[in-house]
């Protein structure tokens, strides 16, 4: 008889490293890692679905994984800071991961406005998109994803003697990268995110975004 999971547990952190989300996880007072590997993304029910392989360290054991865990876009934070340049990917013809324009590199380059006066600032009035959206540093064609939250689903942890409940785990997956690899999924994740905004969808861009991560994933 299985021993019934003595803490739930809500969520998970990961970092992108290369195509990995690598994380941390506490159980029975040990720090422990983890990581989740895509390996295909899809949209169904107008969701985007990411399926990998997840792996868990456990204490005196292997590595366990769960093979073929699905993971179901829930909700995105937009990064802050300079948008990753949007060059062409090496892994085909992505035409979603567009060379920045120079209009693109001037915005990010340019430094603070010169003063009229000392004392006396220039302010430009503020510019919207056509959905009434203020433009900032980090918006329409600068504008790029954080954090995604996926939600997993149910993991049995006990068949691993994880003594967790995984029944409905949340996946925080921040990218913040520092390799090409990386820095070209989270060019391309940032594509399909705009492409899915419910007020101006563009199918051709999701499609096209998600072949090109996919043709990443299994590269």
């Amino acid at each position: 008889m299985r021993q019934a999971a003595t803490k739930k547990l809500y969520t998970l952190h990961a970092v992108l490293r290369g195509r990995v989300l690598d994380g941390t996880y506490e159980v029975s007072g040990r720090t422990l890692r983890f990581n989740f590997i895509p390996s295909r993304v899809a949209v169904v029910d107008q969701r985007l679905v990411m399926t990998g392989r997840m792996g868990f360290e456990i204490p005196q054991q292997p590595v366990q994984y769960f093979e073929n865990v699905k993971a179901t876009l829930m909700a995105t934070q937009g990064g802050i800071g300079v948008s990753p340049v949007r060059r062409q990917l090496l892994t085909g013809t992505a035409q979603t991961a567009q060379t920045a324009t120079s209009d693109q590199k001037l915005e990010q380059e340019k430094g603070p406005e010169t003063e009229l006066q000392p004392g006396l600032h220039s302010f430009e009035p503020p510019k919207y998109d056509e959905l009434g959206r203020p433009k900032v540093e980090s918006t329409d064609a600068l504008s790029f994803v954080g954090v995604l939250y996926f939600r997993l689903a149910p993991l049995d942890a006990s068949a691993w003697a994880i003594p967790l409940d995984m029944s409905a785990v949340q996946l925080g997956a921040r990218l913040a990268p520092t390799d090409d690899l990386a820095r070209d999924i989270q060019v391309v994740f940032s594509d399909i995110i705009i492409g899915m905004d419910e007020k101006s969808p563009n199918q051709q861009l999701v499609n096209t975004s998600i072949e090109s991560l996919n043709r990443i994933l299994v590269s």
